[in-house]
């Protein structure tokens, strides 16, 4: 009895010293960022956050502890979009722990945290060096793919198209089975369309579908084949009005002011009659609106927030409703803008604001101060702004009767001209530009035009056109007009 009671003890000695082994801080902080990279995936952000965060404030000795710090760091970068917070962790990770496998993701995001605000060479020059050191110092980890991406997009960013070509291209050859070679395929394609190389953007898009066709990236390289076909298939483009399509009835397709189809295909319609912007899904079911008196225009942030400008405010996103002065000639006196015709949030995360009354875009940073006129004082009457899928600024001035596309830092880029070869703008009202950069123009005397990147004349749609008054375009490049006389969307195709 006493030789069972004494192997009794020494084995719960044994369980004990396993149980204390299994718990360990590095154990317990390795389930911790396990638990919260899965609460992650299952959309609890929050739970998530409270998981890294314990383990950098509660197991800061832990091998973890990077890792924590680049879920935190991507958190506040994609969830939250504080740009300093996800920055401070991120170099956090390469500061203290450059020798762990956290720190070139960590290089990674820096890199791309840059890229997205950069607005000048500098920028571009800092995020393509941090690109760099993911490569160089750590050859081997599965972030160099990645790195080789971002390096792709900011060649393409700062207009080195061959350059943006050669890095994708890397990524595609060198990594095929990383997660992301089907995004570099893509940017390949992408960059040739920009290069003016249809044909060649097409096939690669088409390599898409072939090699990894199970990919997310495998719709999208179908829609940018349709557009691109429709324009450079063969002969003259025609657009043909598609009869069977319809989107929203009754009130909502009285007094429209603007229309925007987004990546995802939900048509958003600013009608006066219903006082607000109403989102039609791809359905035809209609969603909740958003609320809001005398809409002018609508267009969406670099993340895919909706951007609705009114008359005396701007409204980002569902909840954050802006409201903008400028000064006036008294000293520290303001004036606040009524008259509001048009808005955007550029990658920079600057706002244009066109102002009616001032016939001026006023360009305010992120916390709503007036930095002043963009792209000049030159007085502008302009109706329309948007921003196209390079960053680019584009201007319709109804007065001027033209179509002008700015960098951020306001240098001209190109232009549509009143009139040419075939086509004369009467009463431009509307304006969208296509991922390739081709241009397309809404005319209130019953046409739409498309304008190649040199402003030369593609096609001119008229027949049904009575009274376009907006225009979008859908991810295949088909164009929706709202007619006035027909109260109505139409699509062509």
């Amino acid at each position: 009895m006493g030789r069972i009671l004494a192997a009794g003890a020494a084995l719960l000695v044994g369980l004990g010293a396993a149980l204390a082994q299994s718990t360990s801080p590095d154990e317990q902080a390795r389930g911790l960022l396990e638990d919260g990279r899965t609460y992650r995936r299952d959309g609890k952000l929050k739970q998530a956050l409270d998981n890294f965060n314990t383990i950098v404030t509660g197991f800061p000795g832990t091998e973890s502890v990077d890792d924590a710090l680049l879920e935190i760091g991507r958190y506040q970068m994609e969830v939250e979009g504080n740009a300093d917070k996800a920055r401070e962790a991120f170099e956090q990770v390469t500061k203290r722990y450059p020798q762990s496998d956290g720190a070139p993701g960590a290089y990674y995001y820096l890199g791309l945290l840059t890229l997205e605000r950069a607005t000048g060479s500098a920028e571009l020059d800092d995020a393509l060096a941090q690109f760099a050191r993911v490569q160089r110092l750590y050859p081997r980890s599965e972030w160099v793919a990645r790195a080789l991406s971002g390096t792709a997009l900011a060649h393409r960013k700062a207009g080195r198209l061959p350059e943006a070509v050669e890095a994708a291209r890397r990524v595609a050859l060198e990594y095929p089975s990383s997660d992301g070679a089907p995004g570099a395929q893509f940017q390949i394609g992408h960059a040739l369309a920009l290069m003016g190389e249809p044909r060649q953007a097409m096939e690669e898009f088409q390599r898409i579908r072939s090699r990894f066709g199970s990919s997310p990236w495998a719709p999208l390289a179908l829609d940018r084949i349709t557009a691109l076909y429709r324009l450079y298939g063969g002969g003259p483009p025609v657009f043909v009005l598609d009869p069977a399509y319809s989107a929203g009835a009754g009130d909502l397709l009285k007094d429209v002011r603007a229309i925007l189809m987004t990546p995802t295909r939900t048509l958003w319609i600013a009608s006066d009659k219903m006082k607000g912007v109403v989102p039609v899904g791809p359905d035809g079911k209609l969603g909740t609106s958003l609320s809001g008196a005398d809409v002018r225009s609508l267009a969406l942030t670099a993340s895919g927030d909706l951007v609705v400008a009114a008359r005396t405010a701007v409204r980002v996103g569902p909840r954050d409703l802006r409201s903008y002065s400028v000064p006036t000639d008294k000293p520290g006196v303001t004036e606040p803008l009524e008259k509001i015709e048009a808005a955007v949030v550029t990658p920079g995360g600057a706002t244009l604001v066109a102002d009616d009354k001032r016939k001026r875009v006023c360009r305010f940073d992120d916390k709503g101060q007036f930095l002043g006129p963009f792209p000049d004082p030159k007085e502008r009457q302009v109706s329309r702004l948007a921003v196209d899928g390079e960053g680019g600024i584009v201007v319709l001035d109804r007065e001027q009767k033209t179509v002008q596309v700015y960098n951020e830092s306001g240098r001209l880029l190109r232009s549509v001209a009143p009139r040419g070869a075939g086509w004369e703008l009467k009463r431009p009202v509307d304006v969208a530009v296509d991922p390739s950069l081709n241009a397309y123009v809404a005319d209130e005397e019953g046409a739409v035009y498309v304008f190649s990147p040199a402003g030369q004349l593609l096609a001119t749609i008229t027949g049904e056109l009575r009274k376009p008054k907006a225009l979008t375009l859908d991810p295949t490049g088909a164009i929706l007009v709202y007619d006035e006389k027909h109260e109505k969307v139409l699509k062509y195709r």
